[in-house]
């Protein structure tokens, strides 16, 4: 992730807490300028008193939001880095939800997932600089399920094919944009509040997903999903029973 002859703001979504906060106050150290977006006014009003970090209301479930922060980037003098890191994930059984709630909260995830993600990458791109980069956070649950979360874990996937995909039709680009797909573990955030255990922090995982973009790897596997990933070449079914009823 060379600076060489770039210009741009690093944008990241979802950057008013957890993962996504600490990755824009890490970037804000190394002297960008970082804009973040979200949801919650308190959040976002945190974010935007620290040095170097501007801070934007956007719902990427809605289209609306996301086109305007498109626009709001538009005068920044161009994007150097472009982190998809908001998601939402709502943990329940099929069978006992309501048509209309099912509907609701399948909105919500994919939007936020995977259309908010896939539309701001569109829409961003034109305003992409030379040499820059663009990241899609996803885990391990984007190689194999977990029961509670069958959406979430879908929009993973469908994350994880879309970076791919996007990085084949990028190869050729004159601009030598990277695109990147940063797999990460399970983190102590407020998503993963009373799950699992031995989870890394986000400053952490901040800093270890930064020093593989400096590397330019197109493939960021943070923590111990370096091994999971390993462990998943070699067998998985193995995989899939340790992370069914994750």
């Amino acid at each position: 992730m060379s600076r060489t002859g770039q210009s741009g703001v690093s944008v990241v979504t979802g950057g008013t807490a957890g993962v996504g906060l600490a990755l824009a106050r890490q970037l804000a150290e190394r002297g960008e300028q970082v804009v973040v977006c979200g949801r919650d006014a308190g959040r976002l009003a945190a974010a935007d008193a620290l040095t170097g970090i501007e801070a934007v209301r956007c719902d990427l479930a809605v289209e609306s939001d996301v086109t305007a922060l498109a626009d709001r980037l538009r005068t920044k003098g161009g994007i150097r880095l472009l982190v998809n890191n908001a998601a939402v994930q709502y943990e329940y059984q099929v069978t006992e939800r309501s048509p209309a709630e099912l509907l609701r909260d399948t909105t919500t995830e994919i939007g936020a997932n995977l259309t908010g993600p896939v539309t701001l990458t569109a829409l961003a791109l034109p305003l992409m600089a030379h040499g820059g980069t663009i990241v899609n956070i996803t885990s391990a649950l984007a190689l194999t399920p977990k029961r509670s979360a069958p959406v979430y874990c879908a929009t993973k996937a469908a994350l994880r094919n879309y970076t791919t995909a996007l990085r084949y039709q990028l190869a050729d680009d004159e601009r030598r944009i990277q695109v990147t797909e940063a797999m990460l573990p399970l983190v102590d955030t407020a998503m993963t509040a009373g799950r699992g255990s031995g989870k890394l922090s986000p400053e952490q995982t901040a800093t270890e997903l930064l020093r593989g973009l400096d590397r330019n790897r197109p493939v960021v596997r943070v923590g111990k999903i370096r091994v999971l990933a390993a462990l998943h070449r070699l067998s998985p079914a193995l995989v899939a029973r340790l992370l069914r009823d994750g």
